[in-house]
């Protein structure tokens, strides 16, 4: 059966000369063993092309989350791959975002595909953003779905409730910008304010 290409893979960036996560942008197998593909650095954002020499494929017991639901599935994975949890996976056409994995009955962050036991993964096709909108001086909390690569930019606007609102700051992780960009799958929160109240107080000190 032939191999499943990653969505993501941790390769040497030729810009950042050491060992950095690549997003897939391309991938295409050249017969059984050669896979073809064009990588994006996470890092710094390079894109270049590899070319790898494909291991044997084994199957992985594996377990798929989408919302409420499970399914218990083997996914065939390369025989010489680690896998750590927070990697990306592709399944199908499905998008999947390791959650968990076990060793000798032992949950762990990293392991060789052939030490695995059981793979915990979720769909990963979309992710929730959480947004605060800051209206007249109350704040409501909305989600919206997005694809984990769309980018939020500080400054721009975005739709919420069918009106435009102002991206003031985005919360990443434990720490917040308030200038630049970030990916949907980075943000913990967007926070913004009604684009008609920052108008009327801009026209209100002219």
């Amino acid at each position: 059966m032939e191999g499943k290409v990653p969505a993501s893979i941790h390769v040497d960036c030729p810009e950042c000369e050491t060992d950095t996560l690549h997003r897939t942008l391309k991938g295409r197998f050249s017969g059984k063993k050669k896979l073809d593909m064009v990588l994006k650095c996470t890092e710094c954002g390079r894109v270049h092309e590899e070319r790898f020499e494909m291991a044997d494929q084994i199957p992985v017991r594996s377990i798929i989350s989408r919302s409420d639901k499970s399914e218990k599935i083997q996914i065939e994975l390369s025989s010489d791959w680690a896998i750590t949890v927070g990697d990306e996976l592709m399944h199908q056409d499905e998008r999947l975002l390791v959650t968990g994995i076990e060793v000798d009955g032992m949950r762990v962050n990293s392991a060789a595909v052939g030490d695995i036991q059981t793979l915990w993964t979720k769909n990963f096709d979309t992710v929730d953003v959480h947004v605060s909108v800051n209206r007249r001086g109350k704040t409501k909390s909305v989600v919206i779905v997005a694809d984990p690569d769309d980018e939020f930019e500080v400054g721009s606007e975005i739709e919420i409730d069918g009106r435009p609102v102002f991206v003031h700051s985005i919360k990443m992780g434990d720490r917040k910008i308030r200038k630049g960009t970030a990916t949907a799958r980075e943000i913990v929160r967007v926070y913004c304010t009604d684009k008609g109240r920052r108008r009327s107080r801009k026209s209100a000190g002219s």
